[in-house]
């Protein structure tokens, strides 16, 4: 029997906020496959980016003291210092362009576009590299943000925000494709599919208070694998939720995010510790970063 662990802090809400809450805590559920959680009301610290990540959109972990991030419109990565709280290396690629999401995979740099272009380049201390640029069939209309890494088969995870069909691939809800590093293909088979259907399930299964349905929405916006469980973590900024699933695609936790904490979250990544790092747009202000130490249940 499937049991759910619901900790204080999202079950706790105020009288002037209570149903806004409550429609947002009734998506909180974890299983009990899950050996770890994360409380994503209360950071354990907060990083504010200087104004040139205002418009962050993606991270990756370069070791554990250092995050490479990129931002929607310059074609360059930012190596920033959690230690230092500064950015200590910049690195141009490309023209500006629409970069979603980054993934470092041994010391080889991948940078996604909306369209689905993969530019790849090897990691340096020099102002500016030379990128290879990958096209493959996804494009404008699949509004590519999540770029991450499966270690179970040695390729790179994109997860598409819009239209989920590639040509020859009739896929369901929102999807997650893989690009094989070996020879810079993509799989038109998805990965994960993510269907209000399969939310419904999981929902109904596994839950013993009642959920708000039409809270539900979901258009990932990063994905990144946690060394920690070894499971995948789907974020959405649209829709404000975190789905974590296996590496069959079955769902096995769903966090809702509280805007307050992360108003427009996009890119996402672990350190070998597990620590859960978010970074989030500034709405005209400074971008930021939020950590969360993982909970063993």
């Amino acid at each position: 029997m499937i049991n759910l662990f619901l900790f204080l802090t999202f079950a706790q809400s105020g009288c002037s906020t209570a149903t806004f809450r409550e429609q947002a805590d009734s998506l909180f559920l974890i299983t009990d496959d899950v050996s770890v959680y994360y409380n994503l009301k209360i950071p354990d610290d907060k990083y504010f980016l200087p104004y040139s990540l205002s418009e962050i959109s993606g991270i990756t972990h370069l070791n554990d003291t250092h995050l490479l991030c990129v931002e929607d419109e310059g074609g360059k990565v930012y190596e920033y210092s959690l230690a230092k709280r500064k950015i200590t290396n910049t690195i141009a690629f490309s023209n500006p362009g629409d970069f979603e999401g980054i993934e470092l995979v041994g010391d080889t740099i991948y940078v996604l576009e909306s369209d689905g272009d993969i530019y790849e380049f090897a990691y340096t201390k020099h102002s500016s590299t030379r990128a290879t640029k990958h096209e493959n069939k996804l494009s404008r209309k699949n509004d590519t943000e999540g770029l991450g890494y499966n270690p179970y088969t040695g390729h790179l995870t994109i997860a598409c925000k819009e239209d989920e069909d590639i040509e020859g691939t009739n896929a369901k809800g929102k999807t997650v494709y893989q690009f094989d590093l070996r020879t810079k293909k993509l799989f038109p088979k998805p990965l994960f599919e993510i269907t209000a259907t399969l939310m419904d399930d999981f929902f109904e299964a596994h839950r013993d208070f009642e959920y708000n349905k039409d809270r539900i929405k979901f258009e990932p916006s990063g994905i990144a694998y946690n060394p920690l469980d070894g499971y995948f973590y789907l974020l959405a900024s649209v829709g404000k939720l975190l789905v974590v699933l296996d590496q069959n695609g079955a769902i096995k936790a769903t966090y809702p995010i509280a805007p307050r904490v992360l108003s427009q979250p996009e890119g996402i990544s672990f350190s070998s510790r597990g620590d859960l790092y978010i970074s989030s747009e500034g709405e005209g202000d400074k971008g930021y970063i939020m950590k969360f130490r993982p909970h063993k249940k």
